[in-house]
């Protein structure tokens, strides 16, 4: 990737739509952009103040291409710090193409996925997390996932993680001056007073990587798996909770033979859905490979829709595959309360519903906030990590941290728990990009798409 020439790239979704936006930056963002605008008085855009826009044609080979607006960034003051110019034509599929292609041939560079951000990282304009936080804004589909990667976007792990970092950066730097010039009147931390930085240090990545499960169940949704003998109205309960008929529904038993995913936002959170086959003691050979998938999904998922049949109440069969579901989050569905409601009774929350008359549908989505504790992570959504890169980077440099307490603890000589004082300043420091790799780099940004 060539960082210092000229970049262009279209900037809104493929697709009919009112307006499309081309967007190009680099040095020569705006002579290049002169070459194929006119304005009705043949201004210039070289001319032109940044954060400007204006009317004119977009001309290639003597041929108008389009009518445009043309908004100007001067450098630093744009999203990549650099010269950019955002060319807004009508939103057809052809012409934002035509427009492109006039802006390539006056000396643009197609952008690769993901250059513009990378670009704007490079230039100090966003640190890797922040940058990590565009991509997340866009692929939100919650409102509560929506406004974790906004607050992400806007810096506020990175501010978590600056302050930590600088508490380390400040005991590291201390104990390497007192070990570097002994002699001269430098004041020196005890133990004890490093330690207790340590401890706080521990307490507040603790704290965020925690944090790091159920920020990614907002992000990237809950694994769930719809499971219950056969007949008791999961393939119903599939299709209510979506609003459309997904999934075949019969009187007779072991109707679906295979998984059926989808995923859907239901109230503040994103279930990526499994409906399985019934489970039961079967010889149908094809009907038994549904049923090793459903008890796969099982396995798999984070949260089980337990679904009974509450008009005839608990039976054997629902109690052996409430045991295949143990030390997972289990919310039993007790359906077909429109016929009649026996006691259900279970060590997990139970919900009473009609799927056939969509009563209490509500309530479903309601218990699995709580389940989940969404509240919670609403309510202090500036310290919630969604990454797990993020996770794996305070994981380690808790574990050095860690390692270094116990170590001054024990008096062992500083110079050697300073050794993973610093492998903790490192890892943290690839949250922001300070000390990440360029594969690491690479990769991120590769998720993104061209255009942004």
């Amino acid at each position: 990737m060539n960082l210092n020439d000229t970049i262009a790239a279209i900037a809104t979704a493929h697709g009919v739509g009112a307006i499309a936006v081309i967007r190009i930056s680099g040095e020569d963002a705006i002579e290049i952009c002169d070459k194929i605008f006119v304005s009705p008085k043949n201004k210039k855009l070289t001319d032109a103040k940044t954060h400007t826009i204006h009317f004119g044609k977009i001309v290639m080979c003597g041929k108008n291409v389009d009518e445009v607006l043309v908004s100007v960034f001067r450098a630093p003051f744009s999203y990549t710090g650099e010269n950019s110019v955002e060319i807004s034509c009508h939103g057809g599929i052809l012409v934002s193409k035509k427009v492109l292609e006039a802006v390539i041939s006056a000396g643009c560079r197609l952008a690769e996925a993901g250059e513009f951000t990378k670009r704007a990282f490079l230039n100090g304009k966003l640190d890797l997390s922040q940058a990590e936080g565009v991509i997340d804004v866009i692929n939100a589909e919650s409102t509560p996932a929506l406004s974790l990667s906004v607050n992400q976007l806007g810096g506020a792990i990175s501010k978590e993680i600056t302050k930590i970092r600088e508490n380390l950066l400040s005991v590291i730097t201390q104990i390497n001056a007192a070990i570097d010039y002994p002699e001269e009147d430098v004041e020196e931390l005890t133990n004890a007073q490093i330690c207790e930085k340590l401890s706080s240090a521990l307490t507040k990545i603790k704290a965020l990587a925690d944090s790091a499960d159920n920020g990614r169940f907002l992000r990237d949704g809950i694994d769930t798996a719809i499971v219950g003998k056969p007949n008791v109205g999961k393939s119903s309960l599939l299709n209510v909770l979506l609003g459309e008929d997904r999934a075949i529904v019969t009187d007779i038993a072991g109707t679906t033979r295979d998984v059926i995913s989808e995923k859907l936002v239901l109230g503040n959170v994103v279930l990526n859905i499994y409906d399985t086959a019934g489970i039961r003691d079967t010889e149908d050979k094809i009907e038994s490979f549904g049923i090793d998938k459903s008890k796969e999904c099982i396995e798999k998922s984070e949260l089980i829709l337990f679904v009974v049949d509450a008009s005839s109440g608990i039976t054997p069969d629902d109690e052996e595959i409430f045991k295949l579901c143990k030390d997972k989050k289990v919310l039993v569905i007790a359906n077909k309360t429109d016929l009649s409601k026996e006691n259900i009774d279970f060590d997990a929350p139970v919900i009473y519903i009609s799927a056939k008359e969509r009563d209490g549908i509500d309530k479903i989505s309601q218990k699995i906030e709580e389940m989940f504790e969404i509240g919670k992570i609403k309510a202090s959504n500036n310290d919630v990590v969604v990454s797990l890169r993020h996770k794996a980077a305070l994981c380690d440099a808790f574990g050095s941290i860690e390692t270094a307490f116990y170590a001054i603890k024990n008096n062992t000589p500083i110079d050697m728990a300073s050794i993973d004082i610093v492998n903790a300043i490192s890892s943290l420091g690839e949250i922001s990009g300070q000390t990440v790799s360029e594969e690491i780099i690479q990769n991120i940004f590769a998720s993104f798409c061209v255009g942004k």
